[in-house]
């Protein structure tokens, strides 16, 4: 890469930022490390519209990383419900501990301190290093990699290491020199990856007429290979999974499990899977569920059982959780639908 196409890519990608990308998103605004973290975690694997409500809400219940730091975990679950993918409320939890703990509950500004905390990746410190320090840092999240492996033409399947590695080299060697254009720089990154260089009908072919500023550069759209980059060979195997749900309902209270902090829906509350039941409760199987994990697709058979009397001696994960109570725990997508939706035969109405 010369130096020219270098320095032709990021004033074309500052400019382009400044005059058409994002600018009133509200992590962009009172920019601080807390923010741009937070922000930064949520998008890992949602959308940005989904991101926007939830960002607002989460802030509202946890205003700084002290507040999050001193709240009980199941709290912190109970406000991601429904973000999926809660390992990363987990990693919140503990790095907003160890913010308080080990950095007086100051985010530090050092990129390779960052990266020791618990969820913060190599791009996750660089953006919180770029937007609330304005420090030198090179970004690449999975919209990034997008975008420079189309520009520069990279083939190599971006599931190997090897050219994961060439694309932090391009990363690095693009950012822009003065500290002004920084922030413009790596936003622009982001902005373009997420609404032009898009990875299904990005819109140098989607007939939109929008123009891409790197329309006459891209060597992916030179060699007619802008549907084949990225390159990912590698496929995820989904297993499909077999599960009960026994779902048992007495004076109001409804039974639920707390689950393991390792698996699916780790340390979320969810329906048993496996109980021991009295001979003369009485099973009623009600619709079942299809619900799909990124590994996994859950086939669950909702069993409702009417009892005639509350069981005890049960295992501590297990409680009797009264209705009004639900909202304020953390819950699996499917079973707060469950709940929602369904047409529960209870005892106290």
């Amino acid at each position: 890469m010369s130096s020219t196409e270098v320095k032709n890519f990021t004033k074309k990608l500052i400019s382009w930022q400044r005059s058409q990308g994002r600018h009133h998103l509200p992590w962009q605004i009172n920019r601080t490390a807390y923010r741009v973290w937070l922000s930064e975690v949520m998008l890992q694997q949602t959308q940005v519209a989904t991101v926007i409500e939830r960002y607002q809400a989460f802030l509202k219940r946890f205003p700084t990383v002290n507040d999050l730091a001193a709240a009980n975990i199941d709290d912190v679950l109970a406000e991601w419900s429904g973000m999926g993918y809660y390992t990363r409320a987990r990693n919140l939890h503990r790095c907003a501990q160890e913010v308080v703990n080990q950095f007086d509950g100051v985010f530090p500004s050092d990129p390779k301190l960052l990266e020791t905390l618990p969820g913060i990746g190599r791009s996750t410190a660089a953006a919180i290093a770029v937007f609330a320090y304005g420090e030198s840092a090179a970004i690449l999240d999975g919209n990034v990699k997008r975008v420079l492996a189309r520009v520069w033409g990279v083939q190599e399947d971006l599931s190997k290491t090897a050219a994961v590695k060439t694309l932090w080299l391009h990363a690095e060697s693009l950012l822009p020199k003065a500290p002004v254009d920084l922030v413009s720089y790596t936003q622009g990154l982001m902005d373009f990856g997420a609404t032009l260089c898009t990875q299904n009908k990005p819109a140098c072919i989607d007939g939109s007429g929008v123009i891409c500023p790197f329309e006459k550069d891209c060597q992916a759209k030179k060699l007619s290979l802008i549907d084949k980059i990225p390159l990912k060979v590698k496929k995820v195997k989904v297993t499909s999974v077999d599960i009960n749900w026994w779902i048992l309902i007495h004076q109001g209270k409804i039974l639920l499990e707390k689950r393991p902090h390792q698996g699916i829906w780790a340390g979320l509350w969810s329906f048993p899977e496996k109980l021991t039941l009295p001979s003369s409760a009485k099973k009623n199987e009600l619709p079942s569920i299809k619900h799909i994990l990124t590994h996994r697709r859950l086939n669950i058979r909702p069993i409702q059982v009417v009892v005639s009397k509350r069981l005890s001696n049960l295992d501590e994960k297990l409680q009797w959780i009264d209705f009004s109570d639900l909202k304020s725990l953390g819950l699996p997508t499917p079973v707060k639908s469950f709940l929602k939706n369904s047409n529960l035969v209870r005892d106290d109405v």
